[in-house]
C-alpha cells in the first residue's frame, strides 16, 4: 500500500501498448527498466515454458518495432538501427558478462 507522498516518487511508467485494454486475453510477459545506470527486468520464465525459442522470437519483434519506431522518429532508418540492434546483441551475446541476479516472483492483479 502506498500512501500519497510514495505515489509522487514513483518513476514514470511507458503507456499500455495499442490493443491491450480491450482485449479479451492480455498477459505482461518482459518489462525492462534502466535505474541508476544499471538495467533491471522482470518477466515470467513460465511464458513460454514449451518452447522456449519463443523468447528469440519475442526479443526479434521487439527490435523490429525498436526500428521502426526509430525510423519514424527521424534518428536514421529502419535497417540502419536492425543492424546497429544486431551488431550491439551478437556483440554482447558472446561478451556480456552481466550480473544476474535475481528470484522468480509472481504476478500482479490489477
Amino acid at each position: 500500500m502506498h500512501d500519497d507522498d510514495d505515489l509522487d516518487e514513483l518513476p514514470e511508467e511507458l503507456e499500455l501498448p495499442d490493443g491491450v485494454v480491450g482485449a479479451e486475453q492480455a498477459v505482461e510477459v518482459l518489462r525492462a527498466w534502466v535505474a541508476d545506470g544499471a538495467l533491471h527486468v522482470i518477466f515470467d520464465p513460465e511464458t513460454f515454458r514449451d518452447d522456449v525459442s519463443e523468447w528469440g522470437r519475442l526479443l526479434s519483434d521487439v527490435a523490429q518495432h525498436v526500428a521502426n519506431a526509430v525510423e519514424m522518429d527521424g534518428q536514421m532508418t529502419r535497417g540502419e538501427a536492425l543492424s546497429k540492434i544486431h551488431e550491439a546483441f551478437d556483440l554482447n551475446m558472446q561478451t556480456s558478462e552481466a550480473a544476474m541476479l535475481g528470484r522468480i516472483k509472481g504476478r500482479t492483479e490489477h
